[in-house]
């Protein structure tokens, strides 16, 4: 199975941040200011792709299913870069939370194949959330991992 056939099984389409996406639920519940308490995708990554640095306004937990580890990569209010792979290896995480307002990025570090993924948005997903970093401006902030963030951002 490739990334091709799992692409078209699933009916994932581009994803502005990289990678490939469909939303598969979006709960009936909403809370006071009216958005709904969560939503999940399936995303795909593959080998020469990279989810590029954003952040949401929303926690976001990814989960991983097939195919080959990724490494998410989140730049923490004090400076610090934290890296986490996420396989089905263990020794990995099965999957990750990641706090509102934290910029981070994720690519496949062997450059092989591809990975599914899981990601549930609380409150849900939405563009209007969502902020696609400019390269220039996180490397002011982040300065000490500028090639990290050269190489993840778009």
């Amino acid at each position: 199975m490739g990334a091709k056939e799992v692409i078209d099984y699933l009916g994932l389409v581009p994803h502005p941040e990289g990678g490939f996406f469909k939303r598969v639920f979006c709960s009936e519940n909403k809370s006071g200011d009216g958005n709904f308490l969560m939503s999940s995708i399936y995303y795909l990554l593959e080998k020469d792709d990279f989810s590029a640095f954003h952040r949401l306004g929303s926690v976001e937990v990814w989960f991983f299913h097939i195919g080959e580890p990724i490494s998410i990569y989140l730049l923490n209010k004090d400076g610090s870069l934290e890296t986490h792979s996420l396989s089905s290896q263990i020794g990995d995480k099965f999957q990750l939370a990641i706090e509102p307002n934290t910029w981070f990025a994720a690519d496949i570090p062997s450059k092989k194949g591809f990975a599914l993924l899981s990601c549930a948005v609380s409150p849900e997903f939405s563009f209007t959330n969502f902020e696609l970093a400019k390269k220039e401006d996180l490397i002011k902030e982040f300065p000490q991992h500028k090639s990290i963030i050269s190489h993840l951002t778009r």
